[in-house]
């Protein structure tokens, strides 16, 4: 047992840890957002929309595969935080050498989609480090704060994903469609030269990683997780890890945050995909070309996005009402999107601006409650074996909601797209109702019910 004098302690490097994390996360952030929003691919690669949208689902594909030996590897001890920080910066780095190598030539279609899916893993092991982060080196009063600074990159990425690429590439801020051959080979070096910086940065901070990351403090910030490291004892065979599996998706308030987290980071993807051809439907401007209204429609969403999750990791760390702040914030986003739907209906730019911003506010608000919600639920199960089968949860439903979106974008136009999005938000709100309230890690920190949560089941004596 650690002695009185040991515990807590908190060390300062903690927030460098998540300065990296979130810089590798902006990035990816950047990788999700910066194709949809431009036409230059489209014309590149001489593809259709519906290809050009595998250049951003396509990174769904990895998680869903690789999430389960993933979270076996984490059971077993093989795989722990820092290794993973690690993967997760190897892959970053790696997905964006193939993004800048495939903008050499117009022919190297599929070098792209692979770059993008092994930034998709990437990206998908950043969102399932977070929790884990937090609850290894901050106190409870700090981890709504970490898991929001940590997230918050990903936003910011996607932010400057949907504007960049629309000022470097000529022919995406006129509203004609005849693109010439300078402005492809033009743009063609702009976006090669923005992925290569982000290539140089992301191995510099993925070294950082290498050489300064270890897996936990030497002494832990928090009662829960002083008893996880001494009291506790896990049963790491292969046998146990299938109890413990059985364990996580026989319990339906695990299942329904998974679900909850799937919807709320997908329900945007919709409009990610696609403003720029509702833009050009409904023609709602006449002065911007689509993609660059397009983008910095969606570009609103991703700020409102920031303050969203700061301001939502100071309520979370204060009240710790997790099902409530998530009840009520996935109600304001089902009103946000009837709220975009009715803009668009009257052709309301300025409205379309302001709705989106509170979309994305409510979005990164909701973010931090389920992160921490999920975690607590699942106490003392390892928080980063919990977010990584989430994540390959939350990949499967990404591919479903843009592969339907498409197709109800296909038959029914802007307005049936839209109203899927109002529709899958009104059923995020319905499920969130039914999520357990117990929080057996804050009940640990508070000194209540210990008994009961170091006798769960999937722990031995």
């Amino acid at each position: 047992m650690i002695t009185n004098e040991e515990r807590p302690k908190l060390y300062k490097r903690r927030w460098a840890f998540i300065l990296g994390i979130s810089i590798l996360l902006i990035f990816g952030g950047i990788s999700f957002s910066s194709f949809g929003q431009i036409n230059f691919y489209v014309q590149f690669f001489d593809s259709s929309h519906a290809q050009v949208d595998w250049i951003t689902t396509g990174r769904s594909v990895s998680p869903m595969f690789i999430s389960l030996p993933f979270a076996l590897l984490i059971f077993e001890g093989k795989i722990k935080l820092r290794n993973l920080i690690i993967a997760m910066g190897a892959c970053a780095t790696t997905g964006v050498m193939l993004v800048t190598l495939s903008l050499f030539d117009s022919s190297l279609f599929f070098l792209i989609v692979l770059g993008q899916m092994i930034s998709g893993l990437a990206q998908n092991i950043g969102l399932a480090v977070p929790s884990g982060l937090a609850a290894l080196w901050f106190p409870e009063s700090q981890v709504g704060t970490a898991i929001a600074f940590t997230v918050v990159g990903m936003f910011l990425g996607e932010g400057i994903g949907y504007i960049i690429p629309a000022l470097l590439v000529p022919s995406s801020n006129r509203t004609d469609a005849v693109v010439s051959v300078n402005e492809l080979v033009s743009g063609q070096h702009s976006l090669r030269y923005m992925y290569g910086s982000y290539f140089a940065v992301s191995a510099v901070v993925t070294i950082l990683f290498v050489i300064f990351l270890t897996d936990k403090p030497a002494t832990p910030p928090t009662t829960a997780q002083e008893l996880k490291n001494t009291d506790l004892r896990v049963d790491k065979t292969s046998n146990k890890f299938c109890k413990v599996i059985e364990q996580l998706f026989t319990n339906p308030s695990y299942i329904l945050v998974c679900i909850l987290f799937g919807f709320n980071f997908q329900i945007g993807m919709l409009e990610n995909l696609m403003m720029s051809e509702i833009v050009t439907d409904l023609k709602l401007s006449q002065t911007l070309s689509p993609d660059t209204l397009g983008g910095y429609v969606m570009s609103m969403f991703s700020l409102g996005g920031l303050p969203g999750l700061v301001i939502g990791g100071k309520v979370v760390d204060r009240c710790k009402r997790y099902k409530l702040l998530t009840c009520i914030g996935n109600a304001g986003i089902f009103v946000t999107t009837i709220a975009i739907a009715t803009s668009v209906i009257f052709k309301s730019v300025a409205w379309l601006f302001a709705s989106n911003a509170m979309f994305g506010f409510l979005t990164g608000f909701v973010c931090v409650s389920l992160f921490e919600m999920i975690t607590q639920i699942t106490y003392p199960i390892d928080e980063t074996l919990v977010t990584t089968l989430m994540i390959g949860i939350q990949a499967a439903i990404s591919l479903l909601i843009s592969g339907l979106g498409r197709h109800v974008f296909s038959t029914w136009g802007s307005l049936g797209l839209l109203s899927f999005q109002c529709a899958c938000a009104l059923l995020n709100t319905v499920i969130s109702c039914f999520v357990s309230l117990k929080n057996r890690r804050l009940e640990i920190v508070n000194g209540e019910d210990v008994n009961n949560c170091v006798h769960i089941a999937l722990l031995t004596p």
